[in-house]
């Protein structure tokens, strides 16, 4: 007989799984709750999906049956299947139910920030770092609070730009996985523009993940030293973040100007989603960067959109300080 969405998977020992574009994460759940400690391997260590999933399951699964899987990962789920945006994988639910011996139908394929959308409400008060700073701290009022029942955005610079919404409906919360880090950036300041231009002429077009991720604050760094007078700097987004720590002036100015239009995107998110739940960001460079220069500048271009500044001072935003919440949210997913 068919299974069916309002088949019962409370008790189902399932294998979760948050794949980016440079690490893949792992752990098994049972009736929405992690089961064990999520271990993290790099993706460039196993050729495909399916060997990284039985690496975790020799490793750890200890003799459990597992009866199905879920895998969260950096792509548009279309047809059913993910083509990862940043990496060479493909998650496709019958050859991965098939490599690990389950039903096809027991295998459910997200959007990496999908996942961590069905995390958010999960989410306890130490595993959000507030982004402290503009109109509320500059008049003397108290942080804003999220609303409990407000829509929520979770948005993410790591390998890529993640973007997702948590909105609320009659029927409970409902994720909407979107792939909003490829519309057009909107630069401001001269250096955002020298990016932008950078972007454009190798790329063809300048969207927000090319300057929101690890490739884009590299860019950034690469478009301050340009206009230093300096040679262009090798090594990626790990050199800039390491020039940071040295005080390197144009390290400097890329990461503030990361920040500062990461504020912008995210004010941009606020307005189109109504996200009087907050807004949660996630990834591994922000948090990064908030070790060697404070979040202030992202708070007041978060903030800076003309007539709906006031309303947007109301909005929370913070930092996700838990590195786990997407296979917490693929095991409320299936569960779900």
């Amino acid at each position: 007989m068919p299974e069916t969405r309002s088949e019962d998977r409370s008790d189902h020992v399932v294998l979760v799984g948050d794949i980016g574009g440079t690490y893949a994460r792992f752990a098994l759940a049972r009736n929405g709750r992690l089961l064990d400690t999520p271990q993290r391997a790099e993706r460039a260590a196993f050729p495909d999906l399916a060997s990284a999933c039985r690496a975790h399951l020799s490793a750890h699964a200890g003799g459990l049956r597992i009866d199905g899987a879920a895998i969260a990962a950096a792509g548009r789920v279309q047809d059913g299947r993910i083509a990862m945006t940043n990496a060479d994988w493909a998650v496709e639910p019958a050859a991965l139910a098939a490599e690990l011996g389950l039903r096809e139908r027991r295998v459910r394929v997200l959007n990496d920030f999908g996942a961590l959308a069905w995390s958010l409400p999960t989410l306890a008060a130490d595993e959000l770092l507030p982004v402290s700073g503009g109109g509320a701290a500059r008049a003397g009022r108290s942080a804003p609070v999220a609303d409990p029942s407000g829509h929520r955005v979770v948005v993410g610079p790591g390998s890529g730009l993640g973007v997702a919404a948590l909105l609320r409906t009659a029927q409970g919360w409902q994720p909407l996985a979107t792939e909003g880090g490829h519309a057009s950036a909107a630069p401001e300041t001269e250096l955002e523009q020298a990016a932008v231009a950078l972007a454009t002429a190798r790329f063809g077009r300048a969207s927000w993940e090319r300057l929101l991720s690890g490739p884009g604050l590299a860019l950034l760094h690469e478009a301050a030293c340009l206009q230093a007078d300096r040679p262009a700097p090798t090594g990626g987004a790990a050199a800039a973040l390491e020039a940071c720590t040295r005080g390197d002036a144009p390290a400097l100015r890329a990461a503030r100007a990361f920040v500062e239009l990461l504020g912008a995107f995210a004010g941009d998110l606020a307005l189109l989603f109504d996200a009087t739940g907050g807004i949660v960001i996630g990834g591994g460079i922000v948090p990064r960067i908030a070790a060697v220069l404070p979040l202030d500048g992202l708070r007041t271009r978060f903030e800076a959109k003309g007539r709906f500044a006031g309303w947007l001072e109301t909005v929370p935003v913070g930092v996700l300080a838990s590195p786990f919440a997407a296979l917490r949210g693929a095991a409320v997913a299936y569960r779900g």
